[in-house]
């Protein structure tokens, strides 16, 4: 028997394979941190399990101080509020539940594993992570069979293998498949190749069974990630090409009512779930979860979520301009698969954009538009049928989105590298950082530091003469709790400073200018040793400048950043200019800001004047 298609099945299993295989490079099983699977938004759709089967407390989570004590799964809990109008202590996931739902089974397996191989039966212990991360891969696979099946009705098979391994490789949907598909976005991109390949079949002959198939998915998709019910315009408008071809579409919806009561009825039986829930838990069948986060229709941010350095998709994930210019070749070629497809991506578009938090917090590219990316398939392989097309002045253009293909794909990956190795920020990118680390694997300090500050020693530092002003070594202070010099590690010194929230200001160094022999525009640098354990997360190195009791300079660069290694003790250093106009009573200052972060130690905090060397 002749395999159908085998092209595309082969590309399939190896990008299947692959993502296996980056996930087990990037494995972050590592239960007692928040790079866990189990963590920040992914435990929030997460936490009805362990809440309801383990705990037996899905009303007030009061196993979570225990939790979050033991795991550190998030910076601090915000996946549930208090109930409105419920009892007292009561309280409401923020997430929906739709994740949770499709995970059960994957929850009940690393239960079973923990109990077996004796682990913490508690939710979170490793065999509960490693089956979440491998279950969503399942969830990957099927995805990609089933769009798989949806492309062959239109396109070669050599077109659908090239147009499934570039969602892969050159998107970011890599990145919440393999690395964090514990969140909503891949189980969203399965459930919307299922409704496609759902669509199509009932498009072709339409049965009962697709749709209440249909119905249920769109429910599914709902309380996976609320916004997803534009889904539903994909089986509403497909095959809608005018408006005679409506006029047609009615006529046949209204011939099988009986399919529409179907879809209609499994949708509500998708959705019927997260109402349940929200009525046990407030006494409501409706809640709005998310609080005081909202949209703004009327002000969308559509220009930051396309084209801004911040959170941009097309800066971050341009290879899908691709599937953008395919929609002009699916116009034209295929209007009934062409109208429902445009419709979908500039409604989905609006909505995504609308949402007042438009850069979805900290994430790799425009998270919130990955699960479109299943119908977006449709018009890049349009797009790359077209180019393949042997017509006049084709391969010139064959040739161009070869390099391109080639160089998108490339750039996907090494930025994918640089998000998960810490160089590219996940929320507050800028257009100088990253064009300072564009395309680069082992950036330097200064150009880490371009993410704080505009600054950049001219020449480098080979440039330049080093002169120490101050140096703060602390063995000449006591030992206090209270003030966070401890014997517990050191540097050059037996003690160090331990930060904490409480205390927001380490010790800090004064240079007057006028001692110091500095004046306006000579640079100078500030440095501190760091040591910790998790990261030096939320804390910042500062050099200011003071004149009469007032901050006239301020300039600032992380602790962490991809320099780190946990416990080592690792330098950051910060070169600033002072002002044109510094007065000579002015008094340069170092420390460090603890913005709420995480605990590390700190040494040998330093100033230095950086005097050019004769001939640079």
């Amino acid at each position: 028997m002749k395999l159908r298609a085998p092209l595309s099945l082969a590309v399939v299993l190896v990008l299947f394979l692959l993502l296996v295989q980056v996930r087990l490079w990037a494995p972050y099983f590592e239960t007692h941190n928040v790079t866990a699977v189990l963590t920040w938004d992914a435990m929030g759709h997460y936490l009805y399990l362990p809440a309801q089967f383990i705990y037996h407390d899905l009303s007030r989570l009061a196993f979570i101080p225990d939790i979050m004590r033991e795991y550190q799964p998030t910076g601090s809990f915000y996946q549930a509020f208090p109930a409105p109008d419920g009892p007292n202590g009561a309280m409401v996931m923020k997430y929906p539940i739709g994740v949770a739902l499709l995970n059960t089974p994957f929850f009940w397996l690393g239960h079973w594993a923990a109990g077996r191989w004796h682990y913490a039966q508690d939710g979170f212990s490793a065999p509960y992570q490693i089956a979440i991360a491998f279950g969503s891969l399942l969830y990957s696979l099927l995805a990609l069979g089933l769009l798989r099946r949806v492309l062959l009705r239109y396109v070669s098979d050599a077109v659908a293998a090239i147009t499934l391994g570039l969602i892969v490789l050159g998107t970011n949907y890599l990145q919440y498949s393999a690395i964090d598909g514990a969140m909503a976005h891949n189980y969203g991109f399965t459930l919307y190749a299922v409704l496609l390949w759902l669509t199509v079949r009932w498009h072709e002959r339409p049965q009962r069974w697709l749709a209440a198939a249909i119905g249920l998915t769109l429910g599914l998709l709902v309380i996976v990630r609320p916004s997803d019910l534009v889904a539903g315009l994909l089986p509403v408008l497909w095959g809608v090409t005018s408006v005679s071809a409506a006029r047609q579409k009615l006529a046949l919806l209204r011939g099988r009512w009986g399919d529409v009561a179907l879809l209609l009825g499994f949708g509500l039986l998708g959705v019927l779930p997260q109402l349940l829930y929200w009525k046990w838990a407030s006494g409501h069948f409706f809640v709005y979860s998310y609080e005081e986060q909202g949209f703004s229709f009327l002000k969308p941010h559509t220009w930051q979520v396309l084209f801004s350095f911040r959170k941009g998709w097309l800066i971050y994930t341009p290879l899908m301009a691709l599937p953008l210019l395919g929609l002009a070749v699916l116009w034209r070629r295929n209007r009934a698969v062409g109208v429902p497809v445009l419709v979908y991506f500039l409604v989905n578009l609006w909505v995504v954009s609308a949402w007042d938090i438009w850069w979805y917090g900290g994430s790799f590219g425009q998270r919130a538009l990955v699960q479109s990316y299943a119908a977006l398939a449709l018009p890049l392989a349009y797009l790359l049928a077209w180019l393949g097309e042997p017509q006049p002045g084709r391969a010139a253009l064959r040739g161009a989105a070869l390099i391109a293909c080639v160089l998108l794909v490339n750039l996907n990956l090494v930025q994918h590298w640089q998000y998960m190795n810490g160089i590219m920020d996940g929320e507050n990118m800028n257009r100088r950082y990253y064009a300072a680390i564009f395309d680069t694997p082992r950036p330097t300090q200064d150009q880490l530091n371009l993410f704080d500050t505009r600054h950049r020693l001219p020449g480098g530092i080979e440039a330049y003469t080093r002169r120490e002003l101050a140096r703060l070594t602390l063995d000449d202070l006591p030992v206090a709790a209270e003030t966070g010099i401890t014997a517990d590690a050191g540097y050059n010194s037996r003690q160090s400073y331990r930060t904490d929230p409480a205390r927001p200001y380490s010790p800090t160094l004064n240079v007057r200018l006028r001692d110091a022999q500095l004046h306006g525009g000579q640079w100078v640098r500030g440095s501190v040793m760091v040591n910790s354990e998790y990261g030096a997360w939320g804390q910042k190195l500062v050099v200011s400048l003071e004149r009469q009791g007032k901050t006239v300079q301020w300039e600032n660069a992380r602790l962490q950043n991809a320099l780190s290694i946990s416990h080592r003790w690792t330098p950051v250093w910060l070169d600033v200019p002072l002002p044109a106009d510094a007065r000579p009573d002015d008094v340069l200052k170092v420390f460090v800001l603890n913005e709420n972060g995480s605990p590390c130690y700190l040494d040998d905090i330093r100033a230095e004047a950086l005097t050019p060397k004769a001939g640079w």
